[in-house]
């Protein structure tokens, strides 16, 4: 699982996500009425984003950087109805 770094700028993050749901990765979940729109936070979008990404690369720790902005983790971020990929 990749969230994202407590230190990421917003710019960083919205680049973040502008990149990984322009290069194929399918975003709709994080879409408004979509099961991870909530919170609807810039950091909830692109933890799930980069997650995404890193999960449909091949789940290589160069994918998951993002220029420092993103780390592996563990834990299973996934709340509700909300399931990031795995």
């Amino acid at each position: 699982m990749v969230p994202a770094q407590r230190g990421a700028s917003e710019a960083a993050l919205q680049a973040n996500i502008d990149y990984v749901c322009s290069s194929g990765v399918d975003c709709r979940s994080i879409q408004q009425g979509g099961a991870c729109f909530l919170p609807n936070t810039l950091r909830s979008h692109a933890a799930f984003a980069m997650n995404a990404y890193y999960q449909s690369a091949g789940r290589h720790d160069f994918n998951c950087d993002f220029g420092k902005t993103g780390v592996v983790t563990l834990s299973d971020p996934s709340y509700g109805s909300c399931k990031y990929p795995a």
